[in-house]
């Protein structure tokens, strides 16, 4: 019958043999050992039967099975923690991120400018100018005519042509040659235009306005989630400068909430669902959620925020002193390196590929309303009144010039 491993250990023959190779020492006769844990997905979940058991799963249930006086973690590594534990080698580097729901679908009014990229419209605009000064510097100049005249009239001739209205004013067969080179530029551009521009007007955008440490602390009405007691609050509480101290300074102003691991996907479901809250924590604990909501709704209503806060190895501890955490070490080495500790783990959560790359745009099939053509509106409207504008300052000034001269 197998015995304790504190009574194995006092065996000088036993100690020694395991302290000098830990790569290749078993115990003959077994042992009984001690293991801590908690639940904290997707590493390590505390489940219980019918009967009120509990029962231990997930991946560093598997390394338990391999081999075990130790804690399962997860723990990050840190110098004071260093202190009082021995920490076996790690079994995942991961970072600390945050969460936010996604906002819901938004039309973009302004999507009739994005048929052509900023690269596009502005090489346009250069061959325009260049078009208008060719035919200002190699095109007739009628008798009679003033310079500034014919220039604007040559470049707003330009522009109708981009505007697919008439020409007029064309006199030699240079010009034509010129404006006919300007005219098959701009009709490939326009025609690319309208064919893209039917599509875009169907796109949604879905908002993701959260990205960095700095989006959150700017934000008055967000406020942040947070486990007590973990290398993340330790790290926002003994941080100096930058952002992160400044998201560390929230829990003096009440923009920060303390929830317990077993708590937090419900926290996700229903306080970060609904806008105002993010939760930060380790990386992979956010994939696990929102691969657990997606599997209930079938939809991937949140996203992971694209800047990471502090990186942290994860790994098991054991007692300080003692030589069962070398042997440990390297076994968990082994399965680390093999790929079979991160098969173990994504196999523990199945519906993240749902999720993981699920696009910030959708398409809807819908007829064109006001809510996608306002934009539009408003650039014929500030037109027409900047038209006005200029014809009314024409009057004034023509005006003023007829009372002088009379």
């Amino acid at each position: 019958m197998a015995r304790p491993l504190s009574e194995i250990l006092e065996d000088p023959q036993v100690y020694q043999d395991l302290e000098n190779n830990p790569h290749s020492f078993r115990f003959k006769e077994g042992a009984v050992m001690m293991v801590s844990t908690v639940h904290r997905p997707p590493h390590v979940e505390l489940l219980k039967d019918h009967h009120g058991r509990l029962t231990i799963t997930g991946p560093l249930a598997n390394l338990m099975d391999a081999e075990a006086d130790v804690s399962l973690g997860p723990f990050a590594i840190s110098w004071k923690r260093n202190q009082a534990v021995d920490f076996a080698h790690h079994y995942i580097f991961d970072y600390a991120s945050m969460i936010k729901s996604k906002g819901l679908p938004e039309i973009d009014p302004w999507g009739f400018l994005f048929p052509l990229q900023p690269k596009v419209w502005a090489a346009l605009l250069a061959g325009l100018l260049v078009a208008w000064l060719a035919i200002l510097v190699l095109g007739h100049n009628p008798d009679g005519s003033r310079k500034v005249n014919r220039a604007s009239d040559l470049f707003f001739q330009h522009l109708r042509i981009i505007l697919r209205q008439d020409m007029s004013g064309v006199r030699r067969g240079s010009e034509m040659v010129l404006l006919g080179g300007w005219l098959v530029v701009a009709m490939m551009v326009t025609w690319s235009y309208t064919g893209n521009l039917v599509s875009l007007l169907a796109v949604r955008h879905i908002p993701q306005p959260i990205q960095t440490v700095r989006d959150v602390v700017q934000d008055p009405n967000l406020k942040v989630i947070l486990e007590p007691k973990t290398i993340v609050t330790s790290f926002l509480e003994n941080i100096e400068s930058g952002d992160l101290r400044a998201m560390g300074d929230l829990m003096y102003i009440g923009r920060v909430k303390y929830r317990i691991t077993s708590t937090l996907l419900d926290a996700v479901d229903t306080l970060v669902r609904d806008g105002d809250h993010v939760l930060v924590t380790i990386k992979i604990g956010l994939i696990k959620f929102i691969s657990e909501l997606s599997s209930r709704t079938g939809r991937c209503d949140f996203y992971i925020v694209r800047e990471n806060l502090i990186h942290v190895f994860q790994c098991m501890v054991g007692q300080k002193g003692n030589p069962i955490v070398p042997a440990i070490s390297h076994r968990i080495r082994a399965l680390v390196e093999s790929g079979l500790y991160e098969y173990w783990l994504m196999s523990n959560i199945p519906f993240i590929e749902n999720c993981r790359r699920s696009p910030s745009k959708i398409t809807v099939v819908e007829p064109l309303a006001l809510t996608n053509l306002w934009g539009m509106f408003v650039l014929l409207v500030g037109g027409n009144l900047l038209a006005l504008l200029t014809f009314s300052l024409e009057l004034c000034i023509t005006r003023k010039a007829g009372v002088k001269a009379s």
